[in-house]
């Protein structure tokens, strides 16, 4: 009788070592913040119909739940989504982007929330489409980074995913460098290319050598029907690899004569064999008079970086304060923002709204050439994001130094962009 005792104790004692073991793997990855903000994994899915997953209203938000059902969406192939859920204060800005490094933490990529459903009250789930992570890895990593009033943190904290789709995957030869290509009149040779370069923004303030504030620098020369052309410069970058990764980036071009470097975020992960970089070169100035509109005495008005990110996705219904057709697109702009619930010392003092309507094609950039105040001084601004809706597009630009300005002057081109596609294997940034 004993024996059968102690033996159902062993196995007793086993089941419930199971059980918790098994709880313990498959509890929810939670990252909390210094401000008690927090974003929870709930699901992983990697197909091309996505949905929000099913979930209990959260125990620590006094925020109502998430409608069931919103948010779901299609992808034209099958593609990795993480489904999470955002709790922070409704009543502060709050912003999170998802960074995917590989395990060795060589470079990451970034990434934010998306379908949003009705509104922000700050209980949502959201949707994190990874269109780059490392696909040949088994496993890899997602730090969150929030930005808020309060500044910017990036979570110590991980969520470790698995590969959803592991395979073999083809390698693409590179080409040699310096290469060349054209497009309509446009030369651009690529001299150098580079992985881990130090970027002018640092996003993890704790840890410069973060591959999150590391960046990609391409060396290149430009001509213009023979002749050096520093006006025309790279605007936009995608990097694509052979295992179908692709991300986009912006980029920041200095000039040494005729010899430029851009600096740009994101590259892909430095393993592979080569990659494609397809640039974006967008005339810069000396346009012709049939591409240009200026508008001055724009109106400053104060308010709050929350609306104004949220009154994009409305600007239809705000009342423009000028329009006009250039080049066959209808444009409008909107009283400019001095934001009320910053810091003096913000990254962002205020706001801008331009909408195009159609959506401009394929091929086509509009420029914001010039930006003054009523004093003729000019106001700092930075892409703050664009917002599309039924074929309307919102561009969102941040200002900066805006001081006591009561108006703004803007100038404005619509023009088109020339392209150039380059095979090359990424070397490695020199130690600083």
């Amino acid at each position: 009788m004993k024996t059968k005792i102690i033996l159902w104790s062993v196995v007793s004692i086993l089941i419930i070592g199971i059980a918790a073991a098994v709880w313990w793997l498959r509890r929810p990855q939670v990252i909390t913040f210094s401000d008690d903000s927090k974003v929870t994994l709930l699901a992983v899915e990697y197909s091309k119909r996505h949905a929000p997953p099913t979930v209990k209203a959260s125990t620590t938000s006094t925020n109502k739940a998430p409608a069931r059902g919103r948010g779901s969406f299609t992808t034209t192939n099958d593609t990795l989504v993480l489904w999470v859920r955002q709790e922070y204060d409704s009543q502060q800005y709050h912003n999170f982007q998802y960074c995917v490094y590989d395990k060795a933490a060589t470079a990451c990529v970034q990434t934010y929330g998306r379908n949003y459903g009705s509104g922000r009250n700050g209980n949502e789930v959201v949707a994190v489409q990874l269109d780059a992570f490392p696909r040949r890895q088994g496993k890899f990593v997602v730090r969150v980074q929030e930005q808020s009033n309060n500044g910017q943190e990036m979570s110590d904290q991980k969520f470790v995913i698995s590969n959803p789709a592991p395979g073999s995957f083809a390698k693409w030869a590179a080409e040699p460098l310096p290469a060349t290509k054209e497009d309509d009149g446009l030369s651009v040779t690529l001299t150098k290319l580079v992985f881990g370069a130090d970027t002018p923004y640092q996003r993890n303030q704790d840890n410069p050598d973060d591959p999150v504030n590391k960046g990609v620098q391409a060396v290149f020369q430009v001509q213009r029907d023979g002749k050096p052309a520093s006006n025309w410069q790279p605007v936009s970058v995608e990097t694509s690899d052979a295992t179908s990764n692709h991300i986009n980036g912006s980029c920041n071009t200095q000039w040494n004569g005729d010899e430029g470097t851009t600096t740009y975020q994101w590259g892909l992960w430095p393993d592979e064999p080569a990659w494609k970089v397809k640039f974006e070169f967008s005339q810069q100035s000396d346009f012709a008079d049939n591409e240009l509109w200026t508008v001055q005495n724009i109106p400053v008005q104060p308010g709050r970086q929350r609306d104004f990110t949220m009154n994009a996705r409305n600007s239809r219904t705000n009342t423009a304060v000028a329009e006009t057709e250039l080049n066959g697109i209808r444009l409008k702009i909107f009283p400019a923002k001095q934001f009320t619930d910053v810091g003096q010392n913000a990254y962002q003092q205020g706001g801008l709204l331009v909408q195009t309507s159609p959506e401009l094609p394929d091929g086509m950039r509009m420029t914001l050439v010039k930006l003054t105040d009523d004093q003729t001084n000019d106001i700092e601004h930075s892409n703050y994001g664009t917002y599309r809706n039924n074929n309307v597009t919102t561009y969102r630009y941040g200002l900066r130094d805006m001081g006591g300005a009561t108006n703004l002057n803007l100038t404005l081109a619509v023009h088109k962009s020339r392209f150039v596609e380059f095979t090359a294997k990424p070397e490695k940034a020199a130690a600083q």
